[in-house]
């Protein structure tokens, strides 16, 4: 069975744009937790997602079939995990250098960890927690292996992705379950401890050239070391770099349409380049970073990234990511389904169309029921923390004011 027609991808992103267009989803504008400056980058979000979904479909058809876990053979959807991670990456880059460059370097270091850890925190466990009842489910009570070892396996699953680690389980292949893809939290969480780093740097008027001359530095490492993390690194340093031109006011001034033109030529190139050199070559990195630099600058896709639909996929994006490979496990166990996806093209796609639905409901469900409560929980600590740091400051100037006042008395007698 081919995989190769390009269409149903297409036809699976109409589908999760319909199905966000009804009632149930209407709902999610009421929490949308974006901003109309960078309505285009929450739009995005969505397809970005649904992109890495698509990607672990067809991974999951040839694992279910053989056993095996590797790359599609289609060199198309090959690239969409990867342009996906890429630009899930320079998103991050963007928005957090965004906000070192607002604070002039100083942001509040507290609030802005704790937001981090419980946004990140909830949905990730909640995920870990259920593919590991899944693996103990399948594998029996009895153990496999050593009880300090499932132990150590477990810990480093719980361990919010700060561990480069997605160990078996018990013996049992666990990542699969999870499709793999906690293993971009890990860089995530990188890049936010770079922040310390990196912050006396957006103090000044040379942010701009220091984010340049780290984004050559990275690629020539990527290409001369042949070093994966330097590529990686590269990919927070060209969303970095968009934040930075459009802190300093470079930006082109194109018509929405104009800049939607050339993003579309832009991730044509992509879809070239990358047939030829890899989902995670420098020249689709380069040609990503200008897409992803025009949807900065407002370019929307002829309306496509700030309709409504886009925007509420991109608000439950986090939970379409992490819960595809929950998912995707969960419809291709049933016997009935597995033997469909298995005998013709059009019976996998219709799987795949039933894990796309069966995701995205889900995913607005746990947005609303874990994700929210999480990031409602992150705000309250950080206005109680904004309110402590008012209150310190408070007593110090009274402090002052009475030394102050003292003094003035002392020299009076």
């Amino acid at each position: 069975m081919s995989a190769d027609p390009v269409w149903p991808f297409f036809a699976l992103v109409a589908l999760a744009l319909a199905l966000a267009t009804l009632a149930p989803f209407r709902s999610l504008d009421a929490f949308d937790t974006g901003t109309a400056r960078h309505a285009g980058v929450d739009g995005l979000r969505g397809f970005l997602a649904l992109a890495v979904f698509v990607f672990h479909l067809v991974v999951t058809r040839r694992f279910v079939d053989t056993g095996v876990w590797q790359v599609p053979d289609s060199r198309f959807y090959a690239l969409l995990g990867p342009i996906g991670v890429s630009m899930f990456f320079m998103i991050t880059g963007f928005l957090f250098w965004g906000k070192l460059l607002r604070a002039k370097g100083r942001p509040g270091w507290a609030e802005l960890y704790i937001g981090r850890l419980l946004r990140i925190a909830p949905m990730y466990l909640f995920v870990v927690v259920t593919m590991l009842a899944i693996v103990f489910w399948r594998t029996g009570p009895q153990l496999r292996e050593p009880v300090a070892d499932v132990a150590w396996q477990i810990a480093q699953w719980l361990a919010l992705g700060w561990l480069d680690a997605q160990p078996d389980v018990n013996g049992y292949p666990a990542v699969h379950l999870l499709a793999g893809v906690t293993w971009t939290i890990y860089y995530e969480w990188l890049f936010y401890a770079s922040l310390l780093l990196l912050a006396p740097f957006a103090r000044g008027p040379r942010h701009l050239a220091t984010v340049g001359v780290a984004l050559v530095l990275m690629v020539a490492g990527k290409l001369w070391l042949h070093s994966h993390a330097m590529g990686l690194a590269a990919l927070f340093l060209y969303g970095m770099l968009s934040a930075s031109l459009l802190h300093d006011g470079l930006r082109p001034r194109l018509s929405d349409r104009a800049a939607s033109v050339l993003a579309g030529i832009g991730l044509g190139l992509v879809v070239v380049a990358g047939v030829s050199r890899g989902g995670y070559g420098s020249l689709v990195g380069l040609l990503l970073g200008l897409v992803f630099y025009l949807v900065c600058c407002g370019a929307t896709l002829f309306g496509l990234l700030t309709s409504a639909a886009a925007r509420r996929l991109g608000g439950v994006s986090y939970s379409i990511y992490l819960m595809q490979g929950l998912v995707l496990a969960l419809v291709f166990a049933i016997g009935p389904v597995r033997e469909a996806a298995l005998a013709t093209p059009a019976g996998f796609w219709m799987a795949g169309a039933l894990s796309l639905l069966l995701l995205v409901l889900a995913s607005a469900l746990t947005y609303r029921r874990i994700e929210l409560p999480g990031m409602a929980l992150g705000r309250w600590l950080q206005q109680r923390l904004r309110e402590r740091s008012a209150h310190q400051a408070a007593v110090a100037v009274q402090g002052s004011t009475n030394q102050v006042g003292e003094k003035a008395v002392k020299a009076g007698l």
